[in-house]
């Protein structure tokens, strides 16, 4: 499995120029089983997260990732700093478009 675009992309973008903290770490660590919004943040969660937590790009990677995910769907794992359902609904607020799976549960 990929770590993620973002690590990669350090090396041949305009990213900042220090090393993301989750550089060299087994990337199954950053896709750990979603929770649900309305619930805390899984142990699995929480392992990734504290990688994010002090990481010097983590909000180029939070910005990046969302600028990647054109549909909610294709936001998962852990990155820049939040879970899944974190930036799913971060995702919403910003653009103004409903996870599909929200979507077809109000029709």
């Amino acid at each position: 499995m990929k770590l993620s675009t973002n690590a990669a992309a350090l090396a041949w973008s305009d990213g900042p120029d220090q090393a993301p903290a989750c550089k060299g770490v087994n990337a199954d660590l950053f896709f750990p089983k979603a929770s649900s919004a309305a619930d805390g943040p899984t142990a699995a969660e929480r392992t990734a997260l504290a990688f994010c937590a002090g990481c010097p790009v983590r909000e180029w990677c939070l910005e990046r990732d969302l600028d990647e995910c054109t549909v909610t769907s294709r936001i998962v794992g852990v990155r820049g700093g939040l879970r899944e359902a974190d930036r799913r609904a971060l995702h919403v607020r910003r653009y103004g478009v409903r996870a599909p799976y929200r979507a077809k549960a109000d029709r």
